[in-house]
């Protein structure tokens, strides 16, 4: 069968969405295997590259298991990667970061234009540093596409605090002496720009979940990041406040 997709979606993640809906279906079932991927390549007319990244990406998911071999057998119906981050302190935001690995993607300078510059709370014409990766659970899935910005005199340290264990900004912090003395967060549903959508295997202009965290310290601005997060039901963003007595 010829594939059908968007210009701008990857071949494997039309298939991956093929196959995902076809296992929630019962088309094939939990204990079974998939086809070999001789018989998907003839199917979706793709080479075998394109096959092993969809099944790669089931694998994250939790839904298969590929044993070399032996192909892939059905795990379970719907992917495992859900996440609920929970916090009611910036601490908690420690335990996010401690929960998940960040895989760095790329990395460089950039000149913020002035609508930037006023989200992360830069000046417009500034050169800053940008450091984009992928956000995994413990299981291995995909949480998160983060796009972190920090001023251009942590450009030297910042990929290796990114590779390193803990939150990137506190090593910031204790970089420059400095402690935090503000964290500003805005949560916005848009539609996925393409490399959002390509990244986290969805189709452009999807629904997506832009989170945007500013640190700063005593001295000014640490770091900004946004977390691109799916727009369905990967990811849980959960916040509990205790109220004083006085105000119940």
């Amino acid at each position: 069968m010829t594939l059908h997709t968007d210009a701008r979606t990857p071949r494997y993640a039309a298939i991956l969405r093929r196959l995902r809906a076809e296992i929630a279906e019962g088309v094939h079932p939990v204990g079974a295997s998939l086809p070999s991927e001789a018989a998907l390549c003839r199917r979706f007319e793709v080479s075998r590259f394109t096959v092993r990244e969809a099944l790669r990406r089931l694998q994250q998911d939790g839904m298969v298991e590929r044993v070399q071999g032996a192909g892939s057998r059905v795990l379970r119906a719907t992917p495992g990667t859900v996440f609920v981050q929970d916090y009611r302190s910036v601490g908690e935001l420690t335990r996010y970061a401690a929960e998940t690995r960040l895989v760095l993607l790329d990395t460089g300078e950039i000149t913020l234009d002035a609508d930037l510059a006023g989200r992360i709370g830069g000046i417009g014409g500034e050169v800053w540093f940008l450091l984009r990766g992928l956000r995994h659970t413990a299981e291995g899935g995909p949480l998160a596409l983060v796009e972190s910005y920090v001023p251009l005199r942590f450009a030297a340290i910042a990929p290796d605090l990114a590779r390193g264990a803990g939150p990137i900004y506190a090593g910031l912090a204790r970089a420059s002496g400095d402690t935090i003395a503000r964290v500003e967060q805005e949560t916005q549903a848009l539609p996925a720009p393409y490399h959002v959508a390509e990244a986290l295997e969805l189709t452009p202009g999807a629904p997506a979940l832009r989170i945007l965290r500013r640190y700063s310290g005593q001295a000014g601005p640490l770091i900004a990041s946004f977390n691109w997060h799916h727009g369905g039901d990967r990811y849980i963003h959960r916040t509990r406040i205790e109220l004083d007595r006085d105000q119940t």
